[in-house]
């Protein structure tokens, strides 16, 4: 009997950013769970959303798994971080990160994210309040890969975003918050990451040096053509039968 599978969604986003990817997984043979993190529902308040910490979306996914036999956890973006720590807490089958956020050793921001997230960070009170991208700070940053079409209709089911948390994961080693201290040592499971070489939010440099902190323990590939948005970017279908192949060799 295959492994059941947990997708876990990233920042600004809700569990239906994997509605192309479930499909292909059951189809496989997993039975799959689609995460929505606390506050990220199309109907939550801003001031809800505002006191929402890594934490606690943390623990959110924790409860999903707490009742599964050596899960396999799958996450984008932020959702890949909270993948990364539970990998230290948990038996798991296996991780896989996806245009994934970095652990606290190492410094998520670089030069080219400022035209979409420069505004939010010389905010003071960022940590007090909900975080929403406006039109082109999404495009630029999320879906600069996706058509002009799709980049409105994703653009449509965009939340709010918690400026507590976007405070916690923003300064790395630099900031007070250690919700995201990840210790390698404790991870048991294989490990693959996915990154796009024209990622904006998840900066090349910023996908390497995470590949560095892990070394062997991370199999880490690259993707010339794509950016932050691998879930539905060119060649998705792809990028889910690599994720499912590589899936399929790793030891039971």
């Amino acid at each position: 009997m295959r492994p059941q599978v947990v997708f876990v969604h990233g920042m600004w986003s809700q569990q239906s950013v994997w509605d192309a990817w479930l499909p292909a997984f059951e189809d496989g043979g997993y039975t799959c769970h689609a995460v929505m993190l606390p506050g990220h529902h199309g109907g939550a308040r801003d001031a809800d959303v505002a006191k929402v910490g890594f934490a606690d979306c943390v623990e959110a996914v924790a409860r999903v798994v707490a009742d599964l036999e050596r899960p396999i956890l799958i996450g984008h973006s932020m959702g890949g971080l909270i993948v990364q720590l539970l990998a230290t807490r948990l038996s798991l089958r296996a991780a896989v990160l996806i245009n994934s956020a970095a652990p606290r050793a190492v410094f998520p921001l670089r030069p080219g994210m400022l035209p979409g997230l420069a505004r939010h960070f010389v905010r003071w009170g960022l940590w007090n309040g909900a975080l929403r991208l406006s039109r082109r700070e999404a495009d630029y940053l999320l879906y600069s890969g996706l058509d002009v079409a799709e980049r409105e209709r994703m653009y449509t089911s965009l939340v709010s975003e918690s400026g507590l948390m976007s405070y916690q994961l923003g300064f790395g080693r630099l900031g007070i918050s250690y919700a995201h201290h990840i210790d390698p040592q404790r991870i048991r499971c294989p490990m693959l990451a996915l990154a796009g070489m024209r990622d904006r939010m998840i900066p090349l440099a910023v996908s390497r040096a995470m590949a560095r902190f892990y070394g062997a323990k991370l199999s880490y590939r690259e993707y010339r053509d794509n950016a932050h948005w691998l879930l539905g970017e060119l060649g998705y279908r792809d990028r889910i039968a690599e994720v499912l192949l590589w899936l399929n060799e790793q030891p039971a």
